[in-house]
């Protein structure tokens, strides 16, 4: 499978990545036991006229896409690929509420029509005149790496450029029902993160989106060499025979990744198996976190790739994400391992280009 170069990136999140020059100067607490995105003006980045009938989800893919192809210097693509777990919760809950308090009556399909998955490429598509291949991507945890698969995939077949992005974003409502379900906690700041004993995670939103190229270019900070997904592993013996297998497909073992971040949830039982890999990893590795930024969602590994991204072009590793007291002398591979809700398990191996 051939590379994929990140020539641009944009990112919302729960931290101020929309301010292209941070870089962990400060880092912003959950709301108790959740995250909440920092959001941008909006109207510095889309028209008002549309601006006023768009969805929250809408609104943050379409500013960090715009962010992306403004930074990668392109007016096009070959492609548009969305992935996202809940797509745009906010006007479904929104259509359903009126249904419900209206009784079914005098109903407005703005909501109805914005609802759907796919509304954030299609908005996307409709701003840039991309008549292009467009497609979205709902597959739970796996949503934002079957776009980087697919991505892949569309080069081999001679496309050049393509956009991708991973979006989520929560209500309250959607908030207090998962509360009352037990499915959230409050960080102990006593117990690191990556060492939790408890249940719960503490949600997350945001959105992320890479322009990628087939071939480098001036524009290029980053590559993607690899991607590979686990369904559900028995054992964490299976997850590092699997680890070893991909990273031999690249002629590299543990101690060529200077850097490896892990997805650890703060939920133990999604955890505990990420949590007896760390040994390994940190023996031949420098090991990171990153839900701690980004809360827990369907596609935090687009702010990991995002955050791997950033690490290679500044050639640092911030205190805030470092697990141990190991420092590399250079970053020249990035190595992320995601796990969501102990099911959906990935690998994406980000070199130095």
């Amino acid at each position: 499978m051939v590379k994929a170069y990140i020539n641009g990136t944009g990112c919302i999140s729960a931290q101020n990545t929309i301010d292209e020059s941070w870089f962990f100067e400060t880092v912003a607490p959950p709301s108790v036991d959740y995250y909440n995105a920092i959001e941008p003006s909006y109207k510095e980045y889309i028209a008002p006229n549309l601006l006023r009938r768009m969805g929250r989800a809408i609104k943050m893919g379409v500013t960090t896409a715009s962010i992306a192809i403004k930074n990668a210097g392109v007016t096009n693509v070959d492609a548009i690929i969305t992935g996202t777990g809940l797509g745009c919760f906010e006007d479904s809950e929104r259509f359903l509420l009126a249904l419900l308090n209206n009784d079914e009556q005098f109903l407005t399909p703005t909501s109805f029509i914005q609802s759907t998955h796919n509304t954030v490429g299609s908005q996307i598509a409709l701003i840039m005149k991309c008549h292009n291949y467009n497609f979205t991507y709902v597959h739970r945890g796996f949503s934002f790496e079957s776009c980087l698969q697919d991505a892949m995939m569309l080069f081999n077949e001679g496309k050049e450029s393509i956009l991708i992005g991973g979006i989520e974003e929560h209500t309250p409502n959607y908030v207090n029902l998962y509360r009352r379900a037990k499915k959230f906690q409050e960080q102990n700041t006593a117990v690191p993160y990556w060492k939790s004993e408890t249940s719960g995670t503490q949600m997350g939103e945001g959105a992320a989106f890479f322009v990628l190229n087939k071939h480098q270019t001036e524009k290029s900070v980053a590559c993607v060499e690899g991607i590979q997904t686990l369904y559900k592993p028995k054992t964490t013996e299976d997850i590092l025979d699997k680890l070893t297998a991909f990273l031999k497909m690249y002629s590299l073992t543990l101690a060529d990744i200077d850097v490896t971040l892990m997805g650890f949830s703060l939920d133990v039982n999604f955890d505990k198996k990420l949590q007896e890999l760390l040994p390994t990893i940190e023996k031949e590795s420098c090991p990171a976190y990153f839900k701690h930024l980004s809360g827990e969602y369907h596609t935090a590994s687009a702010f990991a790739l995002w955050l791997a991204t950033q690490l290679i072009e500044k050639q640092n590793l911030p205190k805030a994400i470092s697990i141990s007291q190991k420092a590399p002398t250079a970053i020249k591979h990035v190595l992320i391992i995601n796990q969501y809700l102990g099911i959906n398990y990935s690998f994406m191996l980000v070199a130095k280009v």
